[in-house]
């Protein structure tokens, strides 16, 4: 049975990138996907990325290793692929509105310089020098230089596009309808047309979406999450920097040519979002974006929203990515549940999924983030990214 070396499936930042580096590395590749390159959450998020994203207080020296290193990458990446992703160094300010907010961004400071990120605080005058344009009613910020944001679709073509020079096959519209296993090894993909692939090797780099491929996965160790954004005519450049407030379950941005984007609210949807597969803006969600966005920065107000849309992200119990080989077949290999952060983690992904499988060590600890750790501890909710979504609703 000939077939390509290694069958990615998903063809978002993950997916491509990780079919680039395989290729690179002389890999043949096979990706496929289910609609088009970077249609799924990678297309549908706010475009944000930076060292030190998202840590916990346990692992946080991982995840400073993985996201710093995928921040360098990023830097590096227009001229290895030609292609300008509008990347911003600009760095990112997380605005506390209120007493907790505030108590809640030291304490991540602290965490993130013990594992040897660099942000740091700012009053309410410290932060209006950044950021003119932010209400007089904040406490303060916590402000990261090595962040900033980018055109998630520039970057995910380009890999796709590299990729496909080096001799990667990309089929897009190409659902695959389930993994192909003899013995307790993969052998490869059936796709929805019934066709068959076959290869001693499968990368699943579906996000939300790997549950429904992989049904021995344990219940809930990755759950959809829907979120929303709406974006905003252009207007005179504001705000010089990507943004985050309230506990970072609201951000936004202002793009290249002027329009600003902004997201969160996933409280008021039903379910606070979770468990939700259908793509749909719902009016207490975007309302409440709206609100929070004129709120935020007052010279906003009446400003015309002109588009909305959603967009389905892979949350996990912990809060943190799995990454790695899993004992559920051999030759699996997932790369799923980024909480939203995925821009953080995509591009240096593609490095150490080609080096595990052509046996090159990408020099970082992947212990926190192995597949199998729910088989082992279970699938309890800690996610601190929707720790008070419930109770939250008013702030």
């Amino acid at each position: 049975m000939s077939g390509p070396d290694v069958i990615v499936v998903g063809g978002g930042v993950n997916g491509c990138s990780i079919a680039y580096q395989l290729a690179k590395a002389g890999k043949s590749v096979h990706l496929f996907e289910q609609r088009g390159i970077c249609s799924g959450a990678s297309g549908r998020n706010g475009g944000m990325t930076g060292e030190g994203a998202r840590m916990h207080e346990n692992e946080a020296s991982a995840l400073f290793a993985m996201t710093s290193a995928n921040y360098a990458l990023l830097k590096e990446l227009p001229d290895e692929l030609g292609v300008d992703f509008q990347l911003r160094q600009s760095g990112t300010v997380e605005i506390a509105q209120t007493n907790a907010q505030w108590d809640h961004m030291v304490e991540r400071y602290e965490i993130e310089r013990a594992a040897g990120a660099g942000p740091e605080l700012l009053d309410a005058k410290e932060t209006r020098k950044l950021m003119p344009a932010v209400s007089e009613d904040i406490y303060g910020s916590k402000f990261t230089r090595n962040s900033g944001h980018l055109w998630p679709f520039a970057l995910v073509d380009g890999f796709a596009n590299a990729a496909a020079r080096l001799g990667a096959v990309i089929r897009t519209h190409t659902p695959v309808s389930r993994i192909l296993e003899k013995s307790g090894r993969v052998e490869g993909v059936e796709l929805l047309d019934g066709g068959k692939v076959h290869a001693d090797e499968v990368v699943l780099a579906t996000n939300s979406y790997t549950p429904l491929l992989l049904r021995q996965l344990p219940e809930g160790a990755i759950v959809p999450a829907r979120g929303q954004i709406l974006a905003t005519e252009p207007v005179a450049p504001i705000l010089p920097l990507a943004w985050g407030n309230n506990f970072d379950k609201e951000y936004g941005r202002q793009v290249p040519g002027g329009p600003i984007i902004c997201g969160g609210f996933r409280r008021l949807d039903e379910q606070e979002g979770l468990g939700l597969y259908e793509e749909r803006v719902t009016l207490p969600v975007i309302s409440g974006i709206g609100k929070r966005l004129a709120g935020l920065f007052p010279a906003l107000a009446g400003v015309r929203v002109v588009r909305c849309w959603a967009g389905i992200m892979g949350f996990t119990p912990d809060g943190l990515p799995l990454i790695g080989r899993t004992a559920i077949m051999q030759g699996l290999t997932i790369v799923a549940g980024f909480n939203g952060g995925g821009f953080s983690w995509g591009a240096i992904n593609g490095n150490v999924v080609a080096g595990m499988l052509t046996g090159v060590d990408a020099g970082f600890d992947l212990t926190y983030f192995r597949p199998d750790r729910f088989v082992e501890k279970g699938t309890d909710w800690n996610n601190p990214y929707t720790a008070g979504e419930k109770n939250s609703r008013a702030a």
